[in-house]
């Protein structure tokens, strides 16, 4: 090679760590990642990448492209935050500002990885080293909405050879790991309003069509797959007890490990919400937000990933950020390590027993798991079975750090979380750079993603006449808008 791809990661770090930073301090929700997805569009704009903005209806949604021809390889990007998870870098629970988002899930780190490897290989692509395009997916909204989903129906993805992510985690492993295929849906029930005291038998309570359904679903779990899942929350209930609620309205995550299977379970949810407002003499309205495929594995690029971790070595982490660990393990309920153990599959169990006492994980753990389904869903899921596609994690938070919690926001803003974020984008670089120089490895990688997907083919868990439900998000979120 001309240049050497890692020293320059090395020599640019600051500018990524500067960039994940912003990010960090901004935390939007999903849909409303505005000055996230600026800052991102622009360091891309200003390195010569060509860019699309509005990608599926989405304001936040774009694309990036720079090179030329075949092939074209895809790194994919997110930069979402969570509800009610505002914490500063400090290793005790300290919101920026109470009741703001956060980065309970290290997005800020995950995208901006994307952006260093990007910028990487424009560098190759400049001095003639490697041929072919790289591409930078904007994502927004994988917490809330599975954006991802729509750039997939719109025919984002249809010239795409490969594509590789990652995720922070408190490991460096490849995800091997399937997830969950899931519908979101929100249920508003239309009722009638009445005085709950002294004309309570003129009114019909769409709260109690949204109870009804409740129980209903809650009789349903028992009959449906061991592994499915059903979980809600009640989004309108109501202005005062003493006024019947003329309308009300609860939000269902639907999950199943296969899509086919999810298909087969979701009409039955909706006729629990039809049979309550049959009941309560209300109306139901039907509001499919969005929905996700499970993960398409490909165990030729889950390798690859592989071979680059080894290749690049093992992360590193000073005596501060041990430090700093200990302090936010203090933070963890005793037993926290055994009932995170318990949750996971047994070789991984056995696996991860070596860190039993241990704060950071320095090492690259071997591929275990494949194949087993894990309880959570992606919308990375949708993009494999669209294009071959792997994905792998880093150390970015101290061993047993919960996801979606005040302590993984806290190292996403701190050195920990640069470091994992930092070594993410130089096994992107890496194994991207490997694909551009390795003809033969590509095509083997789209042979086998072209004999699962022949098994069973692809088809949109989003229907025809679906949008971003932007306005909805931010009436939910009015604080982050």
């Amino acid at each position: 090679m001309t240049i050497d791809l890692i020293e320059w990661i090395e020599v640019n770090r600051e500018q990524f760590i500067e960039l994940s930073d912003s990010i960090w301090g901004h935390a939007e929700i999903g849909l409303m990642e505005e000055k996230s997805s600026a800052l991102l569009i622009k360091i891309l704009k200003d390195s010569g990448f060509k860019i699309e903005q509005g990608i599926a209806k989405m304001p936040t949604a774009f694309i990036a492209s720079y090179g030329n021809g075949k092939p074209v390889i895809a790194i994919l990007g997110e930069y979402d935050a969570l509800p009610g998870l505002s914490q500063t870098s400090d290793p005790v629970k300290k919101p920026l500002k109470e009741g703001d988002p956060g980065h309970g899930c290290g997005h800020n780190l995950l995208g901006v990885a994307g952006i260093a490897a990007c910028l990487a290989l424009r560098e190759a692509i400049d001095t003639g080293d490697i041929q072919g395009t790289i591409r930078y997916y904007g994502c927004p909204a994988e917490e809330n909405v599975d954006a991802k989903g729509g750039m997939v129906k719109e025919g984002g993805f249809s010239d795409v050879d490969i594509s590789l992510t990652w995720h922070p985690s408190t490991t460096n492993s490849v995800w091997a790991t399937n997830s969950q295929a899931i519908y979101s849906i929100v249920f508003n029930f239309k009722g009638k309003t009445a005085h709950a005291a002294g004309d309570p038998y003129h009114g019909r309570s769409a709260l109690d069509a949204v109870e009804l359904m409740n129980v209903g679903c809650n009789y349903l779990r028992e009959h449906l797959i061991p592994d499915a899942s059903i979980h809600y929350i009640i989004t309108k209930g109501g202005e005062a007890p003493n006024i019947v609620p003329e309308e009300a309205a609860v939000w269902y995550f639907v999950r199943a490990p296969r899509l086919d299977q999810l298909r087969d379970i979701y009409p039955r949810v909706v006729k629990v919400a039809e049979g309550a407002a049959l009941m309560t003499e209300t109306k139901v309205l039907i509001d499919f937000q969005g929905g996700s495929a499970n993960l398409m594995a490909n165990n030729i690029l889950e390798d690859l990933l592989y071979q680059k971790m080894i290749e690049l070595g093992p992360l590193k982490f000073d005596q501060a950020d041990q430090d700093y660990a200990n302090e936010i393990i203090k933070s963890f309920p005793d037993g926290y390590f055994d009932r995170n153990l318990s949750t996971l599959p047994q070789d991984m169990q056995i696996q991860m027993e070596q860190f039993r006492g241990i704060n950071l994980c320095e090492i690259n753990l071997p591929t275990v798991s494949r194949g087993v389904t894990l309880p959570g869903s992606t919308d990375v899921g949708d993009v494999s079975w669209v294009t071959p596609l792997a994905q792998f994690t880093t150390a970015c938070a101290s061993i047993g750090t919960p996801g979606h919690s005040w302590q993984l926001v806290a190292q996403a803003g701190m050195s920990i979380g640069h470091k994992g974020m930092l070594h993410a984008a130089k096994i992107l670089t890496l194994s991207i750079l490997e694909l551009f120089t390795n003809p033969e490895l590509l095509a083997k990688a789209k042979d086998e993603f072209k004999k699962r997907i022949a098994k069973t083919p692809y088809t949109s868990p989003l229907p025809e006449d679906w949008h971003p439900p932007i306005e909805y998000i931010k009436s939910l979120y009015p604080r982050s808008s």
